[in-house]
Parts: C-alpha cells; sequence; structure tokens
C-alpha cells in the first residue's frame, strides 16, 4: 500500500522506522538492514541529533554483518551516516570495510573489538564464513574473465583456510547465487563465470576502470593484428 502513494512522502519515512524496529525487536537482521536503508532514502539526516545518527549508524551496520542475505554492503558504506560512527566508534567503520573486501586477516586483526559486542560474539563462526564468501567474491571480482580457472591452494590462500575446505565454500557461494562456475575436483580448480554486482567502492571502481584499459588495450592490438593481415589473406 505505501508503495502505491507514488513519490516519497512523510508517510514511506514514518512507515519504514516502525517496520525496521519491528524488526530489530524480532532479530531479522536482513529485513531490518533493508528497511532502516529504505528509512534513511526518506528522511533528511539533518533532522537526527548525533546521538541518534551514531545509534542509526551502529545497529544498521550490525545487521549488515549478522545478516545472511546481506552480501553487499557498498550502499551503506558510500551513506553519510556512517560519519558519525568514524570517531564514535571506528573499529565497526573498519570491520564492514574488512568485510566488504573480504579481508580475513583485517577481521582476525579487529577480533578483539567485535568479540565484545555481544551479538558478534555469538556469530563469530558465520561471520568468519560470510567474510570467506565475501573473499572469494572479490577474489573473482579481480580476476579477468579470461582468467577466472582459480587454483583451489589461491582460493585458500586469499580466504585464510585449508584447501580441504575450498570445494564447500564455492558450493556454499554458488548455492547463494554470489557466484557462478562449476567445480573441477580433479584438477583441484574452480571455474568462475559470474560474480553477483554489488555497489563499488572507490578502490574497486579504479579496479575496474584498470580493466577495462587492459581490455581496450587487448582489443586494439586484435584489430592492428587483424589489418596487418589483410593484405595476406587478400594475397591468398
Amino acid at each position: 500500500m505505501v508503495d502505491s502513494l507514488g513519490e516519497i512522502t512523510p508517510v514511506h519515512g514514518s512507515f519504514y522506522e516502525l517496520s525496521a524496529k519491528y524488526y530489530k525487536v524480532k532479530g531479522d537482521y536482513n529485513s531490518f538492514y533493508r528497511d532502516s536503508l529504505r528509512y534513511l532514502g526518506c528522511i533528511n539526516l539533518d533532522d537526527l541529533t548525533a546521538k541518534q545518527k551514531q545509534e542509526h549508524a551502529f545497529h544498521i551496520g550490525l545487521s549488515a554483518l549478522l545478516g545472511d542475505k546481506v552480501y553487499n554492503f557498498g550502499e551503506l558504506l558510500a551513506h553519510p551516516l556512517l560519519e558519525s560512527l568514524k570517531v564514535a566508534c571506528p573499529w565497526i567503520v573498519e570491520l564492514l570495510l574488512a568485510f566488504n573486501r573480504g579481508d580475513m586477516n583485517k577481521l582476525e586483526q579487529l577480533q578483539p573489538q567485535w568479540c565484545q559486542q555481544p551479538d558478534l560474539a555469538r556469530n563469530e563462526v558465520a561471520l568468519k564464513q560470510k567474510c570467506a564468501l565475501l573473499g572469494l567474491m572479490e577474489l573473482t571480482f579481480n580476476k579477468a574473465s579470461s582468467s577466472r580457472s582459480i587454483p583451489f591452494s589461491e582460493v585458500a590462500a586469499a580466504v585464510k583456510l585449508p584447501v580441504d575446505e575450498v570445494e564447500l565454500l564455492v558450493m556454499k557461494a554458488i548455492s547463494l547465487n554470489l557466484v557462478r562456475g562449476s567445480i573441477d575436483e580433479c584438477d583441484k580448480v574452480v571455474n568462475l563465470t559470474w560474480v553477483q554486482p554489488r555497489v563499488l567502492d572507490l578502490d574497486q571502481i579504479k579496479e575496474m576502470n584498470k580493466r577495462i584499459k587492459e581490455w581496450a588495450d587487448s582489443v586494439e592490438k586484435t584489430v592492428k593484428d587483424v589489418e596487418n593481415q589483410i593484405p595476406e589473406l587478400l594475397c591468398a
């Protein structure tokens, strides 16, 4: 019914605020994250006090980390609301950045801080698996489409898992539609053809720009090679 109102109105903000509070009480991290971002899209941040901004940012950050269906952190990381945490609670911003990159080393480095938060401490195993899945996505994203046959050993090194656990990780990622591809158990290689689109941060955009330039250079080289061979083909 709210969606039928068309343009954004104060009703949307009130609805999503109440909906987010309901899901927070239920402990539904995925729905809380979704409706909290919708709520933020309906309001003027300047109408919130500094304390309200910090509380919203902290709980939305927690839901992003704990939600078992949240694998896209870009929208939250780009939101100005997070600025309120950079002084009050910088470790959670660093943790969100680490998850966005699938950085297991940073996750372990920050463990003394995040283990002080009861919800995160209770879900330590799930958090590490989620970070490993995001690490696999990042590894796939950073590979050129022509070199996405990745040895188990390379995946294991990237996500800090034993080699014999890589196959289960990739199967989990495929089942969640985070990546697509196949597993060659004989040669201990995963062949990944697609990675779920995400909102990119600046470093990821720079990496994409670099790969586009490499692709353009490759195309230009191929065109020149074909042009150089045209006289030979005509003579033949």
